[in-house]
């Protein structure tokens, strides 16, 4: 056991020096950095879960993918307020996106996931409007 403990003491702080906080690297294309692009691809993802669940609003897993997708409508706010002209790399389609096309596109179909979505929506579109 103390063997197992050392070697993770270890190996945390090297993968953590290999994670790094730069925002440069060759892994994304797009302009909006390592960091924001993963953010909006999660966002991204935590918005179709939500849409997949409302179908029938009711339950903990209903909860927590509304208590997701409002970090998610939170998180794309700030990133669009701070890179309104950024270009969002969409790894799984091998595209690049303005992020405001993204943004809009997300809303829309927000738009489509019940009331919660609808409310997260015109949040996104008046994110939208201000920039």
């Amino acid at each position: 056991m103390t063997i197992l403990l050392v070697t993770v003491a270890a190996i945390v702080p090297l993968a953590a020096v290999g994670c790094g906080g730069s925002d440069k690297s060759d892994l994304t294309k797009g302009n909006l950095g390592v960091t924001n692009n993963l953010k909006v691809a999660q966002d991204d993802a935590d918005i179709q879960e939500f849409c997949n669940l409302a179908i029938s609003p009711t339950g903990e897993l209903y909860d927590r993918a509304l208590g997701g997708v409002l970090t998610a409508t939170d998180d794309l706010i700030i990133v669009y307020k701070k890179l309104p002209n950024g270009i969002y790399y969409d790894a799984l389609k091998k595209r690049e996106v303005p992020l405001k096309q993204r943004v809009s596109e997300l809303a829309k179909k927000l738009d489509t996931c019940g009331k919660d979505g609808k409310q997260q929506a015109a949040k996104l579109n008046q994110a939208l409007q201000t920039s």
